[in-house]
């Protein structure tokens, strides 16, 4: 029930930064998993040696032979240590005593600390409300699918930062809003697939500016052009999004990605409706 609970939270805070960013919702938030894990910290669930329960830790670091348990079972496994002291000849040479400590030892995942609910399935939170599959999460609300962010509020997708409100699919950025597919963004608002902007606001498909308002393409617009535009190219987001639970992500453009999925080319440097 509570997870049911949380996971309601969670999919309501996801519409409404769709609403905002996008313009409208797309769906719910459990259908853009995939995409919106892409290029976070790698993850993976365990099961307790004390009670069985899953056991979220980060990925990669530990043998298959490893022992685990939660985070809220550290004082239950202390007390079972107490009982079981070692002995002199578990003590009497390094080869013994080595043999003895590894056969004791566990590793503690689902770490969540400070004042904190409603957080699935995340390792390492600290004063965080309403997360979901995040690692590394300090003082935020509303987060799903992020890994090492400070203050992140209404954040889907990325990581990397801090004071970050209502964004999607974002990494290495600092105090930005309202932002989808950025990379190494600071102090920015309102700005699409774009990456190495500072004090920037209004800025789609845009890369390597400082101090610049409504820009395509690093092509500066009249206002209402820019807004007539923009509407156009989120819709087409909007479209992709729906239809094909993912889009090509800023990383891939800069990485000269081609055959990406539902894009294309246009005249306004938007995203179509082929396959490329």
């Amino acid at each position: 029930m509570a997870e049911d609970m949380a996971l309601t939270h969670l999919d309501r805070a996801w519409k409404s930064t769709c609403k905002i960013v996008l313009g409208d919702e797309i769906g719910d938030l459990l259908e853009y998993r995939d995409y919106l894990k892409r290029y976070t910290d790698p993850m993976e669930v365990r099961k307790s040696s004390l009670s069985g329960v899953d056991v979220t830790i980060s990925s990669g670091r530990f043998s298959e032979d490893a022992r685990f348990l939660s985070n809220s079972e550290a004082a239950e496994y202390d007390r079972k240590l107490a009982a079981m002291p070692l002995d002199i000849n578990s003590i009497k040479d390094l080869d013994s005593l080595v043999e003895a400590v590894s056969e004791r030892v566990a590793y503690a995942g689902n770490i969540v600390l400070g004042n904190s609910s409603g957080v699935l399935r995340s390792h390492r939170v600290v004063n965080t409300h309403y997360a979901l599959e995040c690692q590394d999460i300090y003082d935020g609300k509303y987060v799903a699918y992020a890994s090492s962010m400070r203050c992140p509020e209404y954040f889907f997708g990325g990581g990397l930062g801090g004071n970050a409100q209502f964004c999607i699919k974002s990494q290495e950025n600092y105090k930005m809003v309202r932002c989808m597919e950025t990379m190494h963004i600071n102090v920015a608002s309102d700005c699409y697939y774009s990456t190495s902007l500072e004090n920037c606001s209004d800025c789609i498909f845009s890369f390597n500016q400082r101090s610049k308002h409504f820009l395509i393409g690093n092509l500066p617009l009249p206002k209402d052009k820019y807004l007539g535009l923009k509407g156009k190219l989120l819709a087409e987001i909007r479209d992709t999004l729906e239809r094909d639970k993912s889009l090509v992500s800023i990383a891939e453009i800069v990485a000269g990605a081609s055959g990406v999925v539902g894009a294309r080319r246009t005249s306004a440097g938007g995203v179509g409706d082929s396959h490329g």
